[in-house]
């Protein structure tokens, strides 16, 4: 599912990112290597990995979130209310669902989750 709506497990929407098909092809595309990693020297998001190695197609569907690995990743330019607004887009997700999700984040024209 996640593949057709490419939406990545960290409650970001990148379809609303501004790099997104431009510099960046989206998290799902890259199998969690979006384009700002190379800049950090990692080649996965620690996020992403963590989703896979909990099987879950979202941060929120796990038993253990919010957990410090999602809660360190965050955007040091904006700072920790990031790993917060995300928190609060996967809660949201895991209530009404994937497709509703995109609905309301396309409807309130919510930006990037990061």
């Amino acid at each position: 599912m996640l593949e057709k709506l490419r939406i990545p497990p960290c409650g970001a929407y990148c379809e609303a990112c501004k790099s997104y098909g431009t510099t960046c092809a989206g998290c799902v595309e890259t199998n969690g290597n979006p384009f700002f990693l190379g800049g950090m020297g990692l080649d996965v998001c620690p996020v992403w990995q963590c989703a896979e190695k909990h099987e879950v197609e979202h941060c929120g569907n796990c038993s253990d979130f919010p957990c410090s690995e999602f809660l360190s990743w965050y955007d040091p330019d904006r700072g920790v209310v990031t790993s917060l607004r995300r928190a609060g887009l996967l809660a949201l997700r895991k209530r009404i669902g994937e497709e509703a999700w995109v609905r309301w984040v396309k409807e309130k024209k919510i930006g990037f989750g990061g």
